[in-house]
This record gives C-alpha cells, structure tokens and sequence, in this order.
C-alpha cells in the first residue's frame, strides 16, 4: 500500500494526536501575541506620550509583518522543511518577546512588533500544513478545525493573565509571560515533530530513506525498504508561479478571495463590536463582556464547523457556514436598540458566525495543493487574509468618518459573507496525494 495511503486510513496514533495538540498551542500563543499590543496599549501610550498615529502604527505593525511572514517567508517551509521552520519561527517569537520586554523607545518596539509579526505569519502557514499532512483523511478537517480554536482561546487566556500581571507589574510583563510560554514550546516542537512525510519524498534530502523511516515509526507506521521513484516536479519560474498559473491559478484566486472576505469581516466585527455596544447607551464593562462573549463565540464556531466538517463534504460545509456568518451581522445590527442581555447574546452570535468560516478556511486551503507548494500556497492565501484584516478596520473608519454608523457597516458585511459562499462554491474538488505519494511502496 502507498505511504500516504496508509497515513490516510490508518487510525490516528498516539504521536499524531499529540502533533495536533501541539499545534493548537502554538496556534494559542499565536493568538495571544497578535493581541498582547492592545492588551498593553495604553500603558505603553501613557508611559512615551504617543499620539494617535504612533499607536496605531504600533498596533499594526505585528499585523503587516504577518501577511509579510505569510505571504514571502512562508515558502522555506517547502525548501527547508516543516519541523525546521517550525523551530525557527517559534525560537524568532520567543526572542521578539523577550526583547520587547528591555525595548528602551518605541521606534525599537515598533521593529520587533513587526519582525516577530513576520514569524508568527509564517509560523500560522507551517502550523496548518503541518497539522494537515499529520492528521488522516477522516478527522483532518476536525483536527485541523481544533488547531484553529487555539488562535481566540490563546486571546481570551491571555487577556485574563495579561490583565492581573499589568495590574501588578506593569505592561512588559505581558511580554515577558508570552516569551516564558514560547520559549516552553522549543523543546516540544524539537521531540515531539518528526518532519514531514509529504515533504520528504518531495524534496528527498540527504538521509531522505533514514528520515522517513523515523517519521514513520514516530506515527506507528511500519517502515519502508526503498522509497518510491521520485516524480520530477517541474518548477519553469518559482513557487509562486507554480500556484498562480496552470490547474493551480482558479483554486489560489479563489481561496485567497474567500480569505480576504473573511478575515476583512471577522477582524471589522472584532474590531467594533465591543465599541457599538458602548455606542448604544451600555456601560464600558457591558463592552469589555461583548468582546469576551465575541470569543467565546469564535471558539464555538470552530468547534462546530469542525464537527460538521468531519461528517459532511467540508467544502458544502463551508459554504453554509458563510451564509450563517452574514445572517449573523444581520442579527446584530438589528440588537442593540433592544435590551443588553440580547446584545450581548447577538456579540457572541457573530463571534460564532464570523470565526466558524475561519476555521473552515484553514481545514480546506491545505487540502488543495500538492506537497511541494503547500506551504508556499497556504501562506499566500493566509496572507491575503491579513491584507484583509488590516484594511478593513481602516475602511471602517473612513466611512464613519463619513457619517456611516457602525451599524450600517454590519450591513455592508453581509455582502462579502454571502460572496465568500458563492467563492467556496467554485472550488473543485481537493486533491491532497501529491504525485510522490502515488507509486507502490514494498513495506518491511
């Protein structure tokens, strides 16, 4: 039977679940990092005297090195290797933090945000592909859609210890917790991760027999005599080329503009929904629980995608959840000229309807690509997803600016949301088995 076969309907071992648990924590620490610049924002606003300007520079700049790490940086995961880049990325985050905890001036705050934002997006594109070649056919998308929870889960557990230990010793202590945690996660992902079958028989490096056999055994799976006939990949440009052009270009576009749509209206309603609940007459408190209860909604979402996913085709189930997802902005900005319990049950409604297509996004892009680019294309449609995280709270405010009402923006994101259905209903089917996956392989 082939490699990949059997790693697809074999059970999931041991070593297996505990690559996905660790993704999830990766993905946790992640999440915690891209919110630990707002967490801390007014403290570091206070202590420098920064204007407005500054500020948001120094809360976007985490945002734009990621979708520079996603989109550029990414892509080593296909030379070098999953594990190696893995370990790399994570040792990167861990150093950022630990030396923004000393930053002596924010333009040297204003760098690291950005440098560790480069990690981290590479770190998220890694982390899925990862995730995906190590789970079987029949929980990937379950797996897949857990490794996903981490991102909000790590921002609410965060928020929570980041909050007592400001209050305690001030805002470089949120730094210094996130480096402690990070750096814990170095030696997981060092025992723990064999490399990555589906790149090894790909780029066949030194040792490729020896390294797969460890790889194999490391998930239970009996090893191999010789390897299969290694298939020529035929890259005439680059990587990128290889996922915008030929049978590739149709499933890139359209991944990339149902992550665009996505993530434009997941960090818009993350972004505002806290402050139109303030907006309409609640307390300040009543807007700090909205934004819990938005993560807590996320969180659900995910989870039930992931459960939908695993009986259903993923990509109807996607498509479904979008159309779900726009009915809940419709929901909410209809909720907050009633009572606050409605709001605030309205908030955590679109946490779910706007997080659970997410989730989705991340089990069904890495499905779509064969080993050799995987990680190239993962990080491109990852990073057009924080292009549009970072230009929609920016649209956002200029059509306030403009007299719009955050409310009537909900509205306007029930358009992208209905699209990002429509998108995902144009996807073929998905095709995981790269061409080195499909020779017979002789088994001990």
């Amino acid at each position: 039977m082939h490699i990949k076969d059997r790693i697809e309907e074999a059970r999931m071992s041991p070593r297996q679940v505990a690559i996905i648990a660790i993704c999830t924590m990766l993905y946790m620490i992640d999440g915690f990092d891209v919110l630990v610049m707002a967490f801390t924002a007014s403290h570091v606003e206070a202590e420098w005297g920064l204007n407005g300007a500054q500020l948001g520079y120094l809360l976007s700049a985490a945002l734009v090195g990621m979708a520079v790490g996603s989109i550029f940086v990414s892509t080593v995961a296909d030379i070098i290797g999953r594990q190696k880049t893995l370990l790399i990325g994570v040792c990167i985050v861990a150093l950022g933090m630990l030396a923004s905890f000393f930053a002596p001036s924010y333009a040297v705050l204003v760098a690291l945000r950005f440098v560790t934002g480069i990690a981290i997006g590479t770190l998220q594109a890694t982390i899925n592909v990862f995730a995906s070649e190590f789970s079987n056919a029949k929980r990937r998308s379950t797996a897949l859609a857990i490794v996903s929870i981490g991102q909000p889960i790590g921002g609410v557990l965060g928020g929570i210890v980041t909050g007592v230990l400001i209050s305690q010793y001030g805002w470089r202590s949120a730094f210094m917790f996130g480096a402690v945690v990070t750096f814990m996660m170095i030696p997981l992902v060092m025992k723990v991760f064999p490399e990555s079958v589906d790149y090894l028989l790909v780029r066949r490096p030194a040792g490729a027999l020896e390294r797969v056999n460890r790889s194999l055994r490391a998930i239970g799976q009996p090893a191999v005599d010789v390897l299969p006939e290694r298939v020529q990949q035929q890259h005439h440009k680059s990587r990128f080329a290889d996922i915008l052009t030929g049978y590739n270009a149709r499933r890139t576009i359209l991944l990339a503009l149902a992550y665009f749509i996505l993530m434009a209206s997941f960090y818009f309603a993350n972004s505002w929904t806290p402050k139109l609940i303030t907006a309409s007459g609640f307390s300040a408190q009543d807007g700090i629980n909205a934004g819990i209860l938005f993560s807590v909604g996320a969180i659900v979402g995910a989870v039930m995608l992931g459960l939908f996913g695993a009986r259903f085709p993923m990509r109807k189930v996607l498509a479904v959840f979008f159309v779900i997802g726009a009915a809940t902005f419709v929901v909410f900005a209809n909720s907050t000229t009633g009572s606050l319990g409605w709001a605030l049950f309205a908030a955590a409604l679109v946490g779910f309807g706007s997080n659970a297509p997410i989730a989705g996004m991340l089990a069904i892009s890495p499905t779509y690509y064969t080993s050799d680019v995987r990680g190239t294309a993962l990080g491109l449609v990852i990073g057009m997803g924080r292009v549009g995280a970072i230009v929609s709270p920016i649209l956002a405010g200029a059509l306030i600016d403009g007299g719009w009402t955050p409310g009537d923006l909900y509205f306007l994101f029930v358009i992208p949301m209905a699209l990002g259905a429509v998108v995902i209903s144009l996807l073929g089917k998905p095709v995981l088995r790269g061409p080195a996956a499909k020779a017979d392989i002789p088994v001990h």
